[in-house]
């Protein structure tokens, strides 16, 4: 999705998977680790950018402790063009065993029985105890196929300065978030080009929450059949209060996306706006050093947060690989509480909540952390893809906030093509 440079690169491509079938649909028994005398090497992708190399020297360094005679190679693999070599790579004879996927993908790998079932691992891993939005990414037909890795979210990014004059506080729900936008905009109403509240027209990532904490959702499963659900009463629901504030309060391009955020809120013209956890820290430097300020989406009810939508990566082993066991031991060390805090250091959203205090000290990573223990994730399809890359949400809501359609209709038809899609 839109919330990482890799997360970009996978959810915006369709991934060539054809003649796909599901896995077992048993989870195998628990089995005990290699000896400690096992040799071999151990191939793992990672992909550019997503960790540090400390991070990774530390969990050679403590796999080599457990398991001194075998090689680990661990290979940075770029975003660009990974869906097709993930693809070839998997299938070979002799795949990588360990490998990074971004996680709105990890279905689809799985249901091309490219994966290993780790369902067996599950307990070991504490796959319970990471973060909620997170959970969901390595399954498939309750099989557990990757491990969450790390994710992202997003946060509202918003100007001091402009809070202050115009007498505003940080807001603790969706109705008072209104009223500072309406405060916002009424002190800045000799601008013509002012967002109170910055929201691009296709800018999906930003909508879901506001379905989400209406209590509707994009699509429910009932056996082996989807229906998309953006039409129910909700979801109708959360979209209509998006639609209010756009329209009121936001002067962004309907026909563009978040990728010009940064730059809109750099003019002084912007208030407020959702995006990236990592775009308050970006922001906040030269002119803007101090300025910039991050708070967890609010939620209806006083105090809470708005469920966000959590990308971010799994770690899987390959069907083929013929070390799985070590390959799921190394995976323990970088997905355990250790690595993850190491992790969080580096401005990562680690797996779970007790690595957060790798934060420590960072008021835009605190506002990061707190909107990520209200997450949610996409339907978890090996279709969910081909969804996004249609750009159906993205019209959807374009029509809406345009009025070029109600809703209900936009949202009717939207439905529609999400149920056709899934059910592929």
């Amino acid at each position: 999705m839109k919330l990482h440079p890799g997360i970009v690169a996978l959810a915006t491509a369709a991934l060539a998977l054809t003649g796909c079938t599901s896995g077992s649909d048993t989870a195998t028994d628990a089995v005990s680790p290699p000896a400690a005398d096992a040799t071999g090497n151990l191939t793992v992708w990672l992909m550019d950018s997503s960790q540090p190399q400390s991070v990774i020297d530390a969990v050679n360094t403590r796999f080599a402790e457990k398991y001194p005679n075998v090689t680990v190679e661990v290979e940075l693999q770029q975003w660009g063009g990974i869906q097709d070599k993930l693809t070839t790579s998997l299938a070979a004879d002799t795949p990588p065993d360990v490998v990074e996927i971004g996680n709105t993908l990890t279905a689809k790998y799985a249901d091309a029985e490219l994966l290993a079932d780790l369902s067996a691992y599950t307990e070991e891993f504490d796959v319970d105890g990471m973060l909620p939005g997170l959970q969901p990414s390595g399954q498939l037909e309750g099989i557990r196929y990757g491990i969450p890795y790390y994710g992202g979210v997003a946060v509202v990014v918003y100007s001091k300065g402009q809070f202050k004059a115009a007498g505003v506080e940080v807001p603790r729900s969706l109705d008072e978030l209104t009223i500072a936008a309406e405060k916002l905009q009424a002190a800045n109403a000799d601008n013509p080009k002012y967002s109170a509240f910055y929201f691009p027209g296709k800018y999906w990532d930003g909508a879901m929450p506001f379905i989400w904490d209406a209590g509707g959702e994009l699509a429910e499963q009932d056996g082996d059949t989807w229906s998309g659900t953006l039409d129910s009463a909700e979801s109708v629901k959360g979209l209509t209060t998006l639609k209010g504030l756009v329209q009121s309060y936001s002067k962004a391009p309907l026909d563009s996306d978040e990728r010009k955020n940064l730059e809109a809120f750099t003019t002084g013209d912007v208030g407020m706006m959702i995006d990236s956890w990592w775009v308050p820290g970006a922001l906040n430097t030269g002119d803007l050093k101090g300025d910039v300020g991050a708070f967890a989406l609010p939620g209806t009810a006083p105090g809470s947060t708005s469920p966000v939508f959590i990308g971010g990566s799994d770690l899987a082993v390959a069907a083929g690989s013929a070390q799985q066991g070590l390959a799921v031991q190394w995976m323990q060390i970088l997905t355990g509480l250790e690595a993850q805090t190491e992790l969080a250091a580096s401005g990562v959203i680690p797996n779970q909540e007790a690595a957060f205090a790798g934060h420590r000290g960072n008021e835009f990573l605190s506002a990061a952390d707190a909107a990520a223990t209200n997450s949610r994730f996409t339907p978890v399809s090996p279709y969910w893809v081909n969804v996004v890359v249609s750009q159906l949400l993205e019209d959807m809501l374009t029509k809406i906030f345009s009025d070029a359609a109600t809703v209900e209709q936009a949202t009717g038809a939207a439905s529609e093509q999400i149920t056709a899609i899934l059910n592929q």
